[in-house]
């Protein structure tokens, strides 16, 4: 089957999932009113996109600011030092992503610039209670492994076949057929079915950056991302903030965007669409033509909609997944750990989860400072909420001290972001499980009435800058096309 062909008779693909952005058609039939819920990326596309076509748009933001669950932390930091709590890099293949970066002459860095990054070093681990630094490039794994996996790189041996054969993912004819043949099962068993034994699922499961921590996933939702990723000749992030993308958007959509405006239901009419918002603690009406709802579904099930979404839409909405996350930022004096030949970075099956070091680039106004980010998700995440802000801190400072022992003599204190204590995300990210990609995705994207929805939950993409953007745009030509 040919491209053509395949986009044509996809479902996926019809939605626009595999398509560029062109949402501003020579052929638009009538102006209309578009209510956007949500500000964050998808909803900023869809309502740019909207409003380069023509189109009256209103968005409607719950929070005081926009960007969703992009968010760049600069309170609770010395002066000049930032932290991302949510969306941190993209790279060659967001060609979504890169449209609007070039479109809004947005600033990006390789974070593989040794001028814009600190010094190459090692990652560490911290495994089955021990620190591991690699020795040129190899590393002792504390597993029983077989012979043949203690030579080379487990990911190499396991993962890279499932990959050959694949093209671009934005692209691919095929991808809709690979993706669907492997939903139905989780990575880790995908992975065991080819030979792995349990210490390299083990490996798998806690030391990659794709695979879900809890090792419920549906396989083709762990490497998607990966598809999109290994053909990429570099990765990048936004000088100052990930949030420079979300406020370019922010900036030309001026007072169309009203903040502080909490959706409390919505009326899906034959003729018409209203959203009635709560401001100020003042119920207000807004009526329009469509709607493009970018909320989550974690939180969208708590909204009412009259008349009733299709049973198998609440369904979907109901039990899509989202997965805890809360992430913990410790600042400190100066990058110790570069001393000992280290990049900051560690993957541990420790509670804290993965560590990173911010910012992401660094632009000379942090000094010699630097952040420690503990990124724990899943029954981690749910454990560290549990604590009180400063125990959070105290516990994370400690288990830290595991994989940087020097820590404590640097810490200045620290913040933390709970993305599913936050009311406007309740999760931080769509997780499917195995057979809901194929299964629900297409219903997913489907338009109820004079509803069209968008946001990361929505896209192949999911869980990144660029399905989120991908998403808005698709939803935009929906009803530009109209």
């Amino acid at each position: 089957m040919n491209r053509k062909n395949f986009l044509k008779n996809s479902t996926i693909a019809t939605a626009g999932l595999l398509l560029p952005i062109a949402v501003v058609a020579s052929g638009q039939r009538t102006k209309k009113k578009v209510i956007v819920l949500g500000a964050g990326l998808a909803g900023l596309t869809a309502a740019w996109e909207l409003v380069q076509a023509g189109h009256e748009v209103i968005v409607i933001e719950a929070r005081n600011r926009s960007g969703g669950r992009v968010l760049t932390l600069r309170e609770g930091f010395t002066s000049g030092l930032t932290a991302e709590a949510g969306a941190m890099s993209f790279n060659d293949n967001y060609f979504n992503l890169f449209r609007y970066v070039k479109l809004f002459n947005i600033p990006y860095e390789s974070l593989k610039s040794p001028a814009i990054r600190s010094p190459g070093g090692n990652t560490v681990y911290h495994l089955r209670g021990k620190r591991i630094v690699p020795d040129n490039g190899k590393i002792n794994w504390p597993y029983e492994l077989k012979p043949e996996e203690r030579e080379g790189s487990i990911t190499n041996k396991y993962i890279q076949p499932l990959l050959d054969g694949m093209h671009d993912a934005a692209i691919s004819n095929s991808l809709f057929d690979w993706a669907r043949s492997i939903d139905n099962k989780t990575l880790l068993q995908l992975v065991a079915e080819n030979g792995a034994s349990a210490g390299a699922q083990e490996i798998i499961r806690v030391t990659t950056w794709y695979c879900d921590r809890q090792g419920k996933a549906s396989a083709a939702w762990n490497l998607l991302p990966v598809l999109q990723s290994i053909r990429s000749k570099d990765v990048y992030s936004f000088p100052g903030g990930v949030d420079s993308l979300s406020t370019a958007f922010t900036i030309r959509l001026g007072e169309r965007i009203r903040f502080n405006a909490e959706v409390v239901s919505i009326k899906n009419a034959s003729n018409r669409v209203e959203v009635i918002v709560n401001r100020a603690g003042k119920q207000e009406s807004i009526i329009g033509d469509r709607i493009v709802c970018t909320i989550p579904f974690s939180v969208l099930q708590n909204i009412n909609i009259t008349p009733s979404l299709s049973a198998f839409k609440k369904e979907i909405i109901s039990g899509l997944y989202y997965t805890p996350t809360t992430r913990v930022f410790l600042e400190v004096k100066k990058s110790f750990w570069e001393s000992n030949g280290e990049n900051g970075s560690a993957m541990t099956d420790l509670p804290i989860g993965q560590v990173q070091k911010h910012p992401m680039i660094k632009t000379g106004r942090e000094g010699e400072r630097a952040i420690l980010e503990s990124h724990a998700r899943g029954q981690d995440a749910l454990q560290l909420d549990k604590m009180s802000n400063d125990d959070r801190l105290k516990f994370t400072l400690e288990q830290m001290s595991k994989v940087h022992p020097d820590v404590s003599d640097y810490y200045e204190g620290g913040i933390s972001k709970s993305w599913q204590l936050d009311p406007y995300s309740l999760g931080a990210y769509s997780l499917f499980l195995p057979g809901q990609i194929n299964k629900w995705l297409p219903e997913i994207i489907r338009p109820e009435g004079r509803i069209h929805f968008a946001g990361e939950h929505t896209s192949i993409y999911s869980g990144s800058m660029e399905g989120a953007i991908e998403s808005g745009a698709r939803a935009a030509k929906e009803i530009n096309e109209i």
